[in-house]
């Protein structure tokens, strides 16, 4: 580990055409102690071909399967040198001064595990990606920001939330040492929300930070319904998470909500012809049992790192939005939604 090194890893899969302007945007940092460790999660478009003739200096880890955005990011982290360790999504830029300004969180926040940029969208700057997500009574997270005006004052304040968005993420490695990264078992969707979920049970905070600004090439259009590959991985890995850092009390009432929600949801799917999409919901908990043990042991792993509760954790990032949320939700309409 070097000391303010911040290693930057960057999971691609046939993104190619977005690395020209990502990489380019970092390299002209005024920040220069900084590592870029590319991850090429078996890509067919010649992306790492480019990367190694653009930008020699260029750390290339190549995995000859797409890993997951879960796996292709440990698989990084174990090639990565720095204190510092900051997830980057292949379709973004930055300003000049971002990885400066993103640092500055660690110094100014006691006890920080990690920290979001403010991530606005790249053929719109107006508007924003999404700010954070709060957890909800519903077992579904609340969405803070998405879609918004960026210039509102209440979304350029740094402040706390249950999850960051794994899109811009930076951690403190010593954090990662204690607690872990990703759990490979969720390969896409929902693990950057698990991870936070562990920092805050072991008694560290997951952060907000405003002054550090990306453009998002995709933000803003991938919490939709219209995925049953995405909704059986959505389902599967909350579950999972659920069963792996909820305290026994608490899943009491957490898990046959999540069910419930989830029953009316595939039944609704079912009506319309979805049957993919309704099909997608009873894997992800056949999946669930079938791996019931497993999850039993990393439970039993997270146990000895918790110094919070439940009821500790919800004080400061459970937020319950009004019922028109879970419409606009359902419905890929989050932008319509006043915070």
């Amino acid at each position: 580990m070097k000391k303010d090194l911040i290693s930057i890893i960057i999971v691609n899969w046939n993104g190619k055409k977005w690395l020209q302007k990502c990489l380019s945007s970092l390299y002209a940092q005024t920040y220069k102690n900084f590592e870029i460790v590319f991850v090429d999660n078996g890509s067919t478009d010649d992306s790492v071909n480019y990367v190694r003739n653009n930008f020699p200096h260029t750390r290339i880890v190549r995995s000859e399967i797409n890993l997951g955005f879960a796996g292709g990011n440990n698989l990084g982290y174990k090639k990565a040198k720095g204190e510092f360790i900051l997830l980057l999504n292949n379709d973004i830029y930055v300003r000049e001064n971002f990885l400066k300004d993103f640092l500055k969180a660690f110094k100014e926040i006691p006890n920080l595990a990690s920290v979001q940029s403010k991530i606005v969208l790249m053929d719109n700057p107006q508007k924003l990606d999404l700010v954070g997500a709060y957890w909800t009574d519903s077992s579904f997270l609340y969405y803070y920001g998405l879609g918004k005006d960026a210039k509102l004052k209440k979304y350029n304040i740094p402040m706390p939330f249950f999850s960051n968005k794994g899109a811009s993420m930076m951690i403190k490695r010593q954090i990662i040492e204690k607690i872990g990264l990703f759990d490979e078992d969720f390969f896409n969707y929902y693990e950057e929300t698990d991870f936070c979920h562990r920092a805050w049970l072991a008694g560290y905070e997951c952060w907000y930070w405003p002054e550090a600004v990306v453009y998002h090439a995709l933000g803003g259009t991938s919490i939709t319904f219209d995925n049953s590959f995405i909704q059986y991985h959505n389902f599967k890995n909350k579950l999972l998470s659920f069963l792996k850092n909820f305290e026994r009390n608490s899943l009491i009432t957490i898990v046959p909500t999540f069910l419930f929600i989830n029953l009316v949801i595939s039944i609704y799917w079912l009506t319309k012809g979805k049957y993919k999409h309704f099909l997608a919901l009873y894997k992800a908990i056949y999946w669930n049992i079938r791996n019931l043990n497993n999850t039993l042991r990393k439970r039993s792993i997270i146990k000895l790192i918790r110094v919070r509760n439940d009821k500790n954790i919800n004080n400061i990032v459970k937020i319950n939005p009004k019922p028109k949320y879970y419409l606009y939700l359902l419905t890929g309409n989050l932008s319509k939604y006043r915070d």
